[in-house]
């Protein structure tokens, strides 16, 4: 009977819907005198042991012994609204609904004010697309039970689903407003205190709920207010700051989201999710010291769970959630040209995970930026064997979610590339024309061609070949955006401009677009030219935050507009992401200048030209994760003209 009695304590403080005293406190002896008829909310001592067996058995998901004890209890009970809603509980668990729905109009019948029965019953109404019932049902179980915050959760989800959001922000507040009561009145009793937590914590679900809806619509304000209420009903509650921290660095409120995120690393210290997220937002700031080091961290982690003979898996989820904090954070070190880094990322998570394809592939990528290429070339070519063999069965685990098929096509991209880029510049062509011939709509592969072309000084018989697969399959919108990299490295920007404003007709969300366009208008220098490249360019860096050359092309923007320490700001992130850049230092130079810092100006011009004087060691390329969607390489493109310009500013500044 102990035992009995500990487990049904403890099913009812995990939170089974139907709260009340525990039942034990409430059985009536035999001959108690009943008085006025009232609803009988207590189980009998004849009906209780049935009660814990079934309470024992749905704990087991045993349901079908559940449903039989709760029936012999109702032999007992058969006037008790309670046995009634906790049958009609185990029976929707088995989907047995009309079964359910009658056990609750007899719960209902017994006692009218019965809150789990309505809020059971609103549950049902809505699954039958019935929400003034459902509506109707959870209002009358708040009524019943004010303190009980599940019902008001689920109205505040229906009137969202309804479109009807004043009437659920209202009910929001209304729970909001039963938080702060509830925690004075629980001081010295702990059932009471258990109680004031469970309310404190889905008040702050459901304002979290609320938050996330305004942020959908567009309301920024309304979702920050609902945040907040969130933050304050419970301050430290990790659904909260995960989801408040999140939409602000959306809304690239990179300090504001770092606190939160360093809440949430003092609560788990350990979690490779929030370090990732840590990183995510020091990168979106150009702070890549920063990221480093959390990779290290991670790398710390990872090496602690490092397999050992004789190993058991009883930590696997911990293995995979630290590799896959470890690649999320080594794609950006990529971005940034922080290969190192980020081979040293990948490496601790191969140690998890050994010949793991996406992580593998990702490891490729960085010795190709290393300078390395002929060991990328292996390295990709591992890849391609290693998923060839897979046949069928996808990699287990998949980290980022790519499609073998999709990794399969990029490693064998990639591999051509190093290829070339080792010298084997005929073998390159050749394996990327065949690749192009069997994908013809694919953006990487067209890309790809494109770079094989243009490393062959033939960056003309490219456009051709671009312009007529795009003849060839006027259906394949992927094929535009190769097609206008292969008019302006062609020479032909005026023909390379109207095709990338094809490309956003297609796909508005284009970032290597939205940059190539925004950054052609700034250049033109025109006032409505450079309106239109603010708009632009403002939205290629919401969709890739972490890309200097975005943030450049943004930077010079503002730069023309006469918002000097704006584009200061910017122009000093882009020149942390992508360091070694001498367009992006000629930028900053000005910027400098123009606020009034002339001897760093001198430092950033002289930087520049020293990476454009023959036989300077520039930045290695950008890897091919990011190449395959960033604008021509400016400083490939225009170094004579960038090199003549630095030196004429050095004259003017340094005779």
């Amino acid at each position: 009977m102990i035992l009995r009695s500990a487990a049904a304590l403890l099913l009812l403080a995990l939170g089974c819907a139907h709260r009340a005293a525990a039942p034990g406190a409430t059985v009536q002896a035999e001959g108690d005198s009943g008085g006025a008829r009232e609803p009988q909310r207590y189980i009998s001592a004849r009906a209780y042991h049935h009660y814990l067996d079934a309470l024992l058995a749905k704990n087991a998901d045993d349901l079908v012994t559940a449903a039989e004890e709760l029936r012999e209890a109702l032999l007992y009970d058969p006037e008790s609204a309670y046995l009634h809603a906790v049958l009609a509980d185990v029976l929707i668990k088995q989907a047995r609904i009309a079964d359910a729905d009658a056990e609750l109009a007899s719960a209902l019948s017994l006692d009218p004010r019965h809150g789990p029965a309505h809020l059971l019953s609103g549950r049902i109404a809505v699954s039958r697309n019935q929400p003034m019932q459902a509506r109707d049902h959870f209002q009358a179980a708040i009524e019943a039970q004010p303190d009980d915050p599940d019902a008001y959760r689920e109205l505040v989800r229906l009137l969202l689903s309804t479109g009807d959001v004043a009437a659920a922000q209202a009910v929001a507040e209304r729970l909001g407003e039963r938080v702060q009561p509830a925690q004075g009145a629980a001081d010295e009793d702990d059932d009471a205190l258990v109680a004031a937590d469970r309310l404190r914590e889905q008040a702050a679900a459901v304002f979290v709920e609320m938050g996330r809806w305004w942020a959908q619509h567009g309301d920024e304000r309304a979702a920050e207010r609902a945040f907040a209420q969130a933050r304050s009903a419970s301050p430290a509650d990790p659904e909260a700051l995960i989801a408040e921290a999140t939409f602000l660095e959306a809304r690239r409120k990179y300090a504001d989201a770092r606190e939160r995120y360093l809440r949430l690393l003092a609560q788990r210290p350990e979690s490779p999710e929030v370090i990732a997220a840590l990183a995510r937002v020091a990168l979106a700031e150009g702070d890549v010291e920063a990221v480093a080091a959390h990779a290290r961290k991670l790398l710390a982690l990872a090496a602690n769970l490092e397999p050992s003979d004789g190993a058991s898996g009883d930590r696997e989820d911990e293995r995979r959630d630290v590799s896959v904090a470890l690649l999320r954070v080594a794609v950006p070190l990529l971005g940034a040209h922080r290969s190192a880094d980020a081979q040293l990322a990948l490496e601790g998570a191969l140690r998890l995970y050994p010949d793991h394809p996406e992580l593998s592939f990702y490891r490729a990528l960085a010795l190709v930026q290393r300078g390395r290429p002929h060991e990328g070339a292996l390295a990709f070519e591992a890849v391609e064997r290693s998923l060839r063999a897979r046949g069928e069965d996808p990699p287990s685990p998949a980290f980022l979610g790519i499609e073998p098929d999709a990794l399969l096509l990029d490693a064998q991209v990639q591999s051509a590339l190093a290829r070339g880029r080792a010298g084997e510049a005929p073998e390159s062509t050749r394996r990327l024309r065949a690749l192009f011939a069997e994908h013809p709509a694919e953006e990487g592969v067209a890309l790809a061609l494109l770079e094989a072309f243009d490393r062959a000084g033939k960056a003309a018989e490219a456009e051709q070949v671009l312009a007529a697969s795009v003849r060839a399959h006027p259906e394949a919108g992927a094929l535009l955006y190769p097609l206008g990299s292969a008019q302006d490295r062609a020479g032909m920007r005026q023909k390379a401009l109207s095709t990338m404003r094809k490309v956003l007709a297609v796909q508005p969300q284009h970032a290597g677009a939205l940059n190539y366009i925004g950054y052609t208008l700034t250049e033109r220098g025109k006032l409505a030219d450079l309106r239109e490249a603010e708009d632009l360019l403002a939205r290629a860096v919401e969709l890739r935050p972490d890309d200097g050359a975005i943030a450049d092309s943004y930077g010079f923007c503002l730069l023309k507009l006469g918002r000097a320490s704006e584009a200061l700001a910017e122009l000093r992130r882009a020149d942390r992401l992508t360091p070694r850049d001498p367009v992006i230092l000629s930028h900053l130079g000005d910027a400098l200048l123009a606020a009034g810092k002339k001897e760093e100006a001198l430092s950033a011009f002289r930087r520049a030209l020293a990476l454009l004087l023959p036989g300077s060691k520039r930045r290695p390329l950008a890897a091919e994760a990011q190449a395959m969607i960033d604008p021509p390489d400016r400083a490939d493109r225009d170094g004579p003209r960038v090199r003549a310009e630095i030196e004429k500013k050095l004259k003017a500044l340094a005779p």
